[in-house]
């Protein structure tokens, strides 16, 4: 059983269960969101190592999801689903940040292979939760909840709205800072954003 998470986000349930239902016969885990909001939600708690997004939502655009995700340093590959087989919208998914692009209907398999694809380009790549060298040595790999922080801090989070989010209190995050700040020679969030920067946690 594969390790790898795909977080799957798409509005009707049939194609939702299909998708799903092949993915997890590849051996992948799937977490599923049906709107913008969940998705959203998603990313932060489960940190995916792949997103298959459709671009029409109940309450917003994939498109601008994926961008606000860029902007806030989360560059997880995106591959777009969509019913519209228009070049513009594809040329605009890509510019946003997309790595991929299928329409619907589409063939399953194809799509598999795609995601696999994508996965072992990013495997070959690293990641971000890989200990990175610095100017003062090598730095010890980041756990996924300190990346999750460090990515909502860069974003413009408060600890107050850190705390909610994870529901635990404003010391324990305090605690996660401290650690952060520690393992990247930070001395406090500016610091920590312009060396995490720095180090490559962004790209």
């Amino acid at each position: 059983m594969s390790n790898e998470v795909v977080l799957l986000v798409e509005d009707d349930e049939n194609i939702r269960e299909l998708v799903r239902l092949y993915l997890q016969a590849s051996g992948f885990q799937v977490r599923e969101a049906e709107d913008t909001r969940q998705a959203q939600a998603m990313m932060l708690s489960e940190q995916p190592d792949m997103v298959l997004l459709d671009i029409l939502l109940p309450d917003g655009s994939g498109l601008e999801l994926c961008q606000t995700w860029r902007q806030r340093g989360i560059h997880v590959p995106v591959l777009f689903l969509s019913c519209k087989n228009d070049t513009e919208d594809m040329i605009a998914g890509l510019d946003l940040g997309g790595d991929d692009y299928v329409t619907k209907p589409f063939d399953p398999n194809l799509l598999i292979s795609r995601v696999k694809a994508h996965l072992r380009r990013r495997s070959i790549q690293g990641d971000n939760s890989k200990a990175v060298l610095s100017p003062k040595g090598l730095i010890e790999p980041l756990t996924k909840r300190e990346l999750e922080m460090l990515h909502m801090i860069k974003a413009g989070y408060t600890n107050q709205e850190i705390a909610l989010h994870y529901q635990i209190s404003i010391g324990t995050v305090k605690g996660y800072n401290n650690q952060l700040f520690s393992k990247l020679g930070a001395k406090n969030r500016t610091h920590a954003i312009m060396l995490a920067s720095q180090f490559g946690f962004f790209t």
